[in-house]
C-alpha cells in the first residue's frame, strides 16, 4: 500500500514538473517571438533596451522626451566637449505619462546627477496618443509595475490595456514587416553599435526664417493629463533629490507654443524646478536658422551640434557634473562618441562650413 502511495506521488510530481518545465519553455518561446515581432525603430524601442545595458549609475545626465530631444541633444558632442555623460531616452511624440514611467523604470538601475525634461509635451491636445506610438513607447519597458502603468495611461480602459500588456492582440500583423534584423538580441540600435547614448541624428535641411513674435508672459493652460503628469515627474524627483532641468528646445515654429510653455513654465516654478528656454531672444548662440533644423521642430546634424555645445556649457555652469572622460567605467561614452564622430563628415546636413 506504501509503495503504490509512493508510486503515486513520484508519477504527480513528475508529472507536474514536466507542466513547470512547460509552462517556462512556452513562456520563454513566446516572450522571444513577442520580441522578435516588435518594431525595432531606433525612435522608441531601442533606447529603452539599450538603456539596461548600461552599466549601473552611469548615466549623469538622463535626457527624457520627444524626437525633439534625441534629435537635438546630442551625447557625442556632450562627452568629447565636456565629459558628460548624458543618455537620451526619448520616444517619438512621447507624452508625459509616458516620460514618467519611462523615469521610475530607469531609476531602477541609474542614478542620474540630473534629469533633462523635454518641455514639448506641454503642446500636446491628445488624451491618448495612436496605437504606433504606444507600442513605440511602452512595448520595451521590462518592469510588470512600470510596463502596466506605461501602458495604462496611454488607454482609456483597462480592457485595452490588458490588449496591449499581452502585445499579440497588438502586434499579429506586424510578422510581415519582420526581417533577419528582428531576431538580433540586443537590437542594432539602427546600426550605431551596442555603445549607443540615444542620439539620433535628423539628416536633412530645411531653411526657416528667425521666429519674430511678442515675447510674452500670457499662459494658455495646457492638456490637463500633461500637467497632471508633469507634476508627477517633479514630484518624483523631488522625492529620490534629483535636480531636474525643463528644457525648451530651439523651434523654428516657437511662436505657436509660446503661450503653452510659459503656463508649463508656472507650473514648474511650484516645485522649484529649474527651466532654460533656448529660444528665447536673450539666448543667441550661434544657431542658424536658415541651415540648421531639418524641418519646422527638428535640429538637424548640424543643429545638434551647435546646440549641444551651448548646452554643455549651460549643464556644466549650473549643475555639479564631472568629467568622466578619464574613468575607466565611462568607456562605453568614448566608444560611441568614436562610432559616432567617424561617420560625421557623411552626413550631408554638416554643411560645407563645417566639413571645412
Amino acid at each position: 500500500m506504501a509503495d503504490e502511495k509512493g508510486s503515486r506521488f513520484r508519477k504527480l510530481a513528475a508529472f507536474w514538473a514536466r507542466t513547470a518545465c512547460f509552462a517556462v519553455l512556452l513562456s520563454a518561446v513566446l516572450a522571444y517571438v513577442g520580441y522578435v515581432i516588435i518594431p525595432k525603430h531606433d525612435y522608441g524601442i531601442c533606447s529603452m533596451v539599450n538603456l539596461y545595458r548600461q552599466k549601473k549609475n552611469t548615466v549623469d545626465v538622463l535626457v527624457v522626451g520627444t524626437s525633439i530631444a534625441y534629435a537635438g541633444v546630442n551625447t557625442s558632442v556632450l562627452w568629447r566637449e565636456q565629459g558628460i555623460a548624458a543618455y537620451d531616452l526619448c520616444s517619438a511624440e512621447q507624452p508625459f505619462w509616458v516620460s514618467y514611467y519611462t523615469l521610475r523604470e530607469a531609476l531602477k538601475t541609474q542614478r542620474p546627477r540630473l534629469v533633462l525634461l523635454d518641455a514639448k509635451p506641454a503642446i500636446y491636445t491628445r488624451d491618448y496618443p495612436t496605437r504606433g506610438r504606444v507600442i513605440l513607447s511602452t512595448f520595451s519597458i521590462l518592469s510588470p509595475e512600470n510596463r502596466w502603468g506605461a501602458i495604462r495611461s496611454c488607454v482609456e480602459t483597462d480592457g485595452e490595456a490588458l490588449r496591449y500588456l499581452l502585445m499579440y492582440p497588438r502586434l499579429h500583423s506586424e510578422y510581415t514587416d519582420v526581417t533577419w534584423n528582428n531576431f538580433r538580441l540586443p537590437p542594432d540600435n539602427g546600426g550605431r553599435g551596442d555603445a549607443w547614448k540615444g542620439f539620433i541624428e535628423v539628416d536633412e535641411v530645411e531653411q526657416h526664417s528667425r521666429p519674430s513674435f511678442v515675447w510674452n508672459s500670457v499662459r494658455r493652460p495646457i492638456n490637463q493629463r500633461e500637467e497632471e503628469y508633469a507634476r508627477r515627474i517633479f514630484e518624483l524627483c523631488r522625492e529620490e533629490n534629483i535636480p531636474v532641468l525643463l528644457v525648451c528646445m530651439p523651434n523654428p515654429d516657437y511662436a505657436n507654443d509660446h503661450m503653452y510653455m510659459n503656463y508649463l513654465w508656472s507650473v514648474a516654478e511650484e516645485y522649484g524646478v529649474t527651466g532654460i528656454n533656448y529660444n528665447e531672444p536673450s539666448l543667441r548662440y550661434g544657431l542658424r536658422y536658415s541651415s540648421d533644423f531639418a524641418d519646422w521642430q527638428h535640429l538637424n546634424v548640424k543643429g545638434s551640434i551647435t546646440f549641444s555645445k551651448r548646452l554643455g556649457e549651460d549643464l556644466k555652469a549650473m549643475f555639479d557634473l564631472p568629467d568622466r572622460r578619464d574613468d575607466a567605467d565611462y568607456a562605453s561614452y568614448e566608444e560611441s562618441a568614436a562610432a559616432w564622430f567617424d561617420r560625421y563628415l557623411t552626413f550631408e546636413s554638416i554643411g560645407e562650413a563645417v566639413r571645412e
